[in-house]
């Protein structure tokens, strides 16, 4: 079941979480040469390619678009006949909390109720942009490349993005994320809780897109494995979270019958599962899914 009011904040959502991304501009960054000891040093400064102004302003539009979902889902299952459950996902959701915390604190410049996820978070500093790299394939490939023929353009290759991010620590300081896993983390968890509540979600190419790579880079890891994986294997399940991912392993009747971890693994499977997927987010609640 659809609802045109939901999609179109939704939508809302997923422009907020597009435009974090401002990887066009890497073309254009022109870098900064300094002579020292007789030899001329080449520099680019990744943390103003957007203006401090323009990055807090989509933090702040991206904290409102995530968390004024709670309204949405809780009418909807009101005008449905159920239980509204928007208030226990934020009780329950770590990242959907800190976000919530977050939204309430741009509002008010100070948390003017209990912190919703006990942690009382801020950002350490000011939003800023910064390079992000994603594994594309199992071999290691460049960042970007350098034009030297053209005042050293920056040609980044694929999977390397610009975004705009900050790190979100606790009351005492500790970091608790950055900034974007966090919101990724809250969105998929929102996109399950509509779900349940008998809404139809479709995601958008992007985060399509982003599930087929995790997805294909776990199975040519597991196809690579495959001597190390449970007998009768057909199937991996990659769960993500905020500092670590578990794999499960299922076969075809779709019944779990193992698990790897780090004391099972070689240290050749280990490493490369930490290469793929180290910091990863998984675009959907309920993980990734490969088939071998």
């Amino acid at each position: 079941m659809s609802n045109p009011a939901i999609e179109q904040k939704l939508a809302q959502l997923y422009a907020a979480l597009s435009e974090m991304k401002i990887t066009e501009k890497l073309a254009s960054m022109k870098p900064t040469t300094a002579i020292s000891g007789g030899r001329t040093i080449t520099s680019w400064d990744f943390t103003k390619i957007e203006s401090p102004a323009t990055a807090a302003n989509r933090v702040s539009l991206l904290l409102h678009n995530i968390a004024c979902l709670k309204d949405h889902l809780n009418t909807w299952c009101s005008k449905n006949g159920k239980p509204k459950t928007g208030d226990q996902l934020i009780d329950g959701n770590r990242d959907v909390a800190i976000i919530h915390d977050l939204w309430n604190l741009d509002k008010h410049a100070e948390l003017n109720r209990p912190s919703r996820s006990g942690l009382s978070p801020r950002l350490q500093q000011p939003a800023h942009t910064t390079l992000e790299r994603k594994i594309t394939t199992t071999e290691e490939t460049l960042i970007f490349a350098v034009s030297l023929s053209n005042g050293g353009q920056l040609q980044p290759v694929e999977g390397t993005n610009a975004k705009i991010t900050a790190t979100v620590i606790d009351d005492a300081g500790n970091t608790l994320g950055d900034l974007d896993s966090i919101s990724l983390r809250a969105v998929a968890a929102w996109e399950a809780e509509f779900v349940k509540a008998g809404l139809t979600i479709v995601p958008p190419p992007e985060r399509q897109k982003e599930y087929a790579r995790l997805s294909g880079l776990l199975q040519a890891i597991g196809m690579h494995f495959r001597a190390e994986l449970p007998t009768g294997a057909t199937s991996l399940l990659l769960n993500l979270n905020d500092r670590s991912f578990l794999i499960e392993a299922y076969d075809r009747m779709g019944m779990k019958i193992g698990e790897i971890s780090q004391a099972k693994a070689s240290i050749g499977l280990w490493d490369a599962l930490q290469q793929a997927f180290h910091g990863a987010v998984s675009p959907d609640h309920d993980g990734v899914v490969a088939i071998l």
